[in-house]
């Protein structure tokens, strides 16, 4: 498949609500954002439509998503907030028309279930990261590193790039795969279906929200009981919280995993302002001690 479109100054991007949905003043700071870096802009048809606990009907959801593959002018789809309702387009999506017009889909969070798919049913990367609604913006230090990654100028993240974060060797080592990652309760719900990745040699990277250690535990015990981590060759934990705070989720994990795979925690990738945006389905390597990710250039 040839190289996604990066998103450059003065390019258009369509913006899109595949799951909840939003109301404009939630995603102001977002706007302002790619107003700073010359991003252009169009709202889908029902990108603030509301039906409940998701945006719109299925059949409008997907006619915003094909409205903007099939406009050669815009570059990617971007999806304005997570939420929930990307599990409801999985099955009537039509993937051929991602292939003929293959585009970069930007979202985060429940877009995990798409993104996947997407990977699965023709193998186009995606990117994971960046809701206007809470991580596109100032606030965010890592929103210049996200957005020279959309320009394809970036393909590495290395411990200088961290800006600090306090981020935790489990396992040294290094390894190589394609960097595949998520929401982990996201993950879990495809288990079983024809959108839940088969491929081997994965760089793991994942996070959650509000989900208590004991489903946390299930959703790793569920994933061992189909023999998924030994498809695993590295895994990178980002940030899972609670109401109450962070979670420490290396107790329940590290018993699942191969002594010798390398392991990082406390990245800075999840539900919180200062989140970096990875790539999803792209070839890469990571190794430990320095800490450093580079991905093979999908973006061109």
């Amino acid at each position: 498949m040839r190289k996604l479109s990066p998103i450059l100054p003065g390019n258009k991007i369509g913006l899109i609500s595949p799951a909840s949905p939003v109301k404009k003043e939630q995603i102001q700071k977002g706007l302002d954002t790619l107003a700073k870096y010359d991003i252009q802009y169009e709202f889908g048809k029902h990108a603030f439509s509301d039906y409940g606990i998701v945006s719109a009907t299925v059949n409008d959801r997907l006619d915003d998503i094909n409205y903007f593959l099939k406009r050669e002018d815009f570059k990617a789809l971007w999806a304005l907030r997570g939420g929930y309702g990307s599990m409801q387009l999985l099955k009537e999506f039509d993937y051929s028309l991602l292939k003929q017009y293959p585009k970069l889909l930007i979202g985060f969070s429940d877009l995990t279930a798409f993104q996947w798919a997407i990977f699965k049913q023709i193998g186009l990367p995606s990117f994971s990261g960046f809701t206007l609604t809470s991580q596109l913006c100032d606030e965010n230090l890592f929103v210049g590193l996200g957005m020279e990654m959309l320009s394809g100028k970036r393909t590495s993240v290395t411990e200088t790039d961290l800006l600090g974060s306090e981020i935790q060797i489990i396992n040294p080592g290094e390894a190589e795969g394609i960097l595949i990652g998520g929401t982990l309760s996201m993950i879990c719900s495809l288990c079983g279906t024809p959108y839940f990745s088969h491929r081997d040699d994965l760089i793991l990277y994942l996070d959650d929200v509000n989900e208590p250690l004991y489903r946390i535990d299930r959703y790793f015990q569920q994933l061992a009981l189909m023999d998924f981590w030994s498809r695993v060759k590295g895994v990178i934990l980002g940030q899972f919280t609670s109401e109450e705070g962070p979670l420490n989720v290396v107790p329940l994990l590290k018993p699942l995993l191969s002594t010798s795979m390398p392991i990082i925690s406390d990245f800075p990738y999840g539900h919180l302002t200062n989140s970096i945006a990875l790539f999803q389905g792209v070839e890469a390597k990571i190794k430990m001690n320095p800490f450093q990710i580079t991905w093979k250039p999908i973006l061109g």
